[in-house]
């Protein structure tokens, strides 16, 4: 069978459409907040080469199979090593995407771009609660229908025109109500309570109830705990006040020798879902308003930083106790969004109980240790606030060392021979020495400084940034001592500073504008919107003016270089002719004059139709001097 030239590129339009079809429903699935963006990212690169390169990338029905198996041994794989099994299917989903996108263009080939898509759909209508996911829908049920003609002319083996574009336009307030319909009725679970730990949570050591030294802040672990942005003030004025804060995670007061334990402590304040927490007073005018964006970790602590004052409307339900400790009831099973109302002054607002018997204990602390202090400070050591700074400098003289080699059953005396090792050993040690003198101590795991991203204005607090302290218990108040060198801020996994601000300002912008868009986000950007319109709208007439001036400026260019061209081209014409033994009229056209000499009239009836059509319709481009001089040269 001859394919005519209008089939064959129809069969091209329905490959890009059932591309465009694919696309669609990948989007959708992206706007998941259970999706790891390598899959989709993958998928989406793959799919934007098949449509740039067309069928020369391209690969066979059985190289394309194999990749969807390979994809489903991978997947079996993850369920093995606990991946839960909703977070595996769209992992699956996505991998046959890619599959059925480089697969060499047949009718089952498109089948399969269609089904995929709309099981990548239905999979992102349970996983997603983004807003946004309206937008994807309208673009999949225009397109299924657009490539549903294309598909059904091929079937027929004839060339079925699908209607122009602005045909479409005219049924786009139906499209978009059918489709908000159907993004209602779509059975889509509200804020994930019915997928409760499908997202893959981070796995974080240290922020338990129990925790073996030597097992917290080891790795400089370049994964992101949590981002801060600024609600109320410059980011510059931002960046100033909230670098170097701790962030309060989890208090240890039990030691027995080769780990820290949490004690079980009054309840100080509980609150319900949509509660506002309320922890101490802060004058107007000289507060902090942050969001803080939270990443899904295996623990359920929420991380105060200093000078915190209250958090509005906290997500899940929980508890703060005595001792500071904040954590909600579970550990959340997606990100969360905090926003948080901070002092501007690094003073404590936290109402922290007094010590207990086991902040006092002195049980389990070694001889050695013991010796160390008659050296340092002598045999009259005092219980004096002196004494432990000076405890606190001597320790930031000894080596920051992430590798040391450190004995599992006698920690702290293998850390006094070798004076090196990293933050958790000197935060233990300065609280064992405490004790020794007679104050009662105790260990807080949480977090300290952060990363400013120049690029998106905003602090990020990585898992490297995890970090152990001491508080000790003097004149009736507890005091923070950090023993750690300095020189542990100074170390940092992060390979590619500049590159990794661009990606992190990215997943910022992706968390904030699309996954959680909250309802002050929309009226901040709405507010901002409006005053940018309004400071914008002189400009914006004079470059509507301009456009419209330069509009009409064109035409009447466009007009005379057409007027201008079509003079040249009679110009020419009348000189070939002139040449030819044949004289023209300038009323006369050339369908009315004879063949000039020694030119074949079949040719010459040949050329007169191109020369018609290159004049007169509208949808050719019309000749250039060069090309009518060598289609005449041609007849010759």
């Amino acid at each position: 069978m001859i394919v005519s030239e209008p089939f064959r590129h129809d069969m091209l339009r329905a490959e890009r459409l059932t591309l465009a079809v694919l696309l669609s429903g990948v989007a959708s699935l992206a706007l998941s907040d259970f999706v790891s963006p390598v899959y989709w990212l993958i998928t989406v690169v793959i799919a934007s080469l098949r449509w740039w390169r067309g069928p020369g990338f391209a690969l066979s029905e059985l190289q394309a199979s194999m990749i969807g198996w390979l994809g489903f041994l991978w997947v079996g794989l993850e369920l093995t090593m606990g991946r839960p099994w909703a977070v595996a299917f769209t992992d699956f989903m996505l991998i046959l995407a890619l599959a059925v996108a480089v697969e060499a263009a047949t009718p089952r080939n498109h089948l399969h771009r269609l089904l995929t898509a709309t099981f990548l759909v239905l999979a992102a209508a349970v996983l997603t609660d983004s807003f946004f996911l309206i937008i994807p829908l309208i673009c999949w049920l225009w397109l299924m229908w657009r490539a549903s003609v294309c598909l059904y002319s091929q079937g027929m083996h004839e060339y079925i025109e699908a209607p122009p574009l602005r045909h479409d336009l005219r049924l786009m307030l139906l499209l978009v109500a059918g489709t908000g319909l159907l993004f209602v009725l779509m059975p889509r679970f509200d804020h994930h309570s019915a997928l409760t730990g499908v997202q893959p949570r981070m796995k974080t050591g240290g922020f338990s109830d129990q925790v073996e030294i030597g097992s917290f802040a080891r790795k400089l672990d370049t994964r992101v705990a949590f981002r801060i942005e600024a609600v109320n003030m410059t980011p510059q004025r931002f960046r100033q006040l909230m670098m170097g804060r701790y962030w309060r995670g989890v208090t240890l007061s039990r030691y027995n020798g080769r780990s820290w334990q949490r004690l079980h402590v009054p309840v100080g304040q509980r609150w319900s879902i949509h509660q506002n927490v309320q922890l101490a007073a802060v004058q107007a005018g000289h507060d902090i308003h942050l969001v803080m964006y939270r990443e899904a970790s295996d623990h359920a602590y929420i991380f105060l930083p200093d000078g915190l004052a209250s958090i509005r409307r906290m997500p899940f339900s929980g508890e703060i106790n005595v001792q500071g400790d904040a954590r909600f009831r579970q550990p959340p099973s997606r990100r969360l969004r905090l926003h948080m109302r901070l002092s501007q002054q690094r003073v404590g607002t936290l109402r922290l109980a007094p010590p207990v018997a086991e902040e006092r204990s002195r049980r389990h602390i070694p001889p050695q240790l013991r010796q160390w202090l008659h050296q340092v400070l002598g045999e009259q050591a005092q219980p004096t606030l002196a004494s432990l700074l000076r405890l606190q400098q001597r320790l930031k003289t000894w080596t920051y060392d992430l590798n040391a080699p450190i004995d599992d059953a006698h920690p702290i005396v293998s850390f006094l021979q070798l004076r090196r090792g990293h933050c958790e050993l000197y935060a233990t040690l300065l609280a064992l020495a405490a004790r020794e003198l007679g104050f009662p101590a105790r260990i807080v795991n949480g977090y300290y400084g952060g990363e400013w991203n120049e690029r998106g204005q905003f602090l990020i607090v990585r898992q490297q940034q995890a970090h152990s302290w001491t508080e000790v218990w003097v004149k009736g108040h507890w005091v923070r001592l950090d023993a750690t060198p300095p020189s542990r801020w100074q170390l940092s996994g992060v390979r590619f500073p500049q590159l990794d601000d661009i990606w992190e300002s990215i997943r910022l912008s992706w968390y904030r504008y699309i996954l959680e868009f909250q309802n002050d986000d929309r009226m901040n950007l709405y507010r901002q919107l409006v005053s940018w319109l309004k400071g914008m709208l002189p400009r914006l007439l004079l470059l509507l003016l301009a456009g419209a001036a330069l509009w009409w400026g064109w035409l009447f260019w466009r007009q005379r270089h057409s007027a201008v061209r079509l003079h040249a081209q009679w110009r020419v014409v009348d000189r070939w002719l002139q040449q030819h033994q044949v004289q023209r009229q300038p009323w006369q056209p050339l369908r009315l004059l004879p063949a000039p000499a020694a030119i074949d009239a079949q040719r010459w009836q040949a050329w007169l139709q191109q020369w018609e059509a290159q004049r007169y319709d509208p949808a050719q481009r019309p000749w250039s001097r060069r090309e009518l001089k060598q289609k005449l040269r041609e007849l010759e």
